[in-house]
């Protein structure tokens, strides 16, 4: 995976709620949304599998909506989504799950550049 100077903006509207408990939880770790959604793709391609088993943290899917966007370099996103359309899934979705991982766990549910024991 090489790093390309381009960068493509992703935007993801996940239940406004949610966005906050995440955003709160991040910001009790001394992490921003942007590093974590970063750091989220990366590992989506490192290990080329969600980096974590998803939990149901209790929060509706529809409501009311908030935007969360990050800039990711464009060989990375272009891989990632080819990683999540393998696995039935878009970023939107995967960035809903991490929210509601890292609420739940009051941290970040992956180590960050290290993969996953196999399953």
């Amino acid at each position: 995976m090489s790093r390309s100077a381009k960068t493509r903006k992703l935007s993801v509207r996940i239940n406004a709620d949610l966005k906050a408990s995440f955003e709160d939880t991040l910001r009790g770790i001394g992490v921003d949304p942007t590093c974590a959604m970063r750091s989220f793709a990366f590992q989506i391609v490192l290990e080329g599998d969600i980096p974590f088993d998803p939990v149901d943290g209790g929060f509706e899917a529809g409501g009311r909506t908030a935007v969360t966007s990050v800039k990711i370099p464009e060989d990375v996103a272009g891989e990632m989504e080819s990683v999540l359309k393998s696995l039935d899934t878009n970023f939107s979705q995967a960035v809903r799950l991490l929210a509601l991982q890292t609420t739940a766990l009051g941290g970040m549910p992956f180590a960050a550049g290290i993969p996953r024991k196999e399953r």
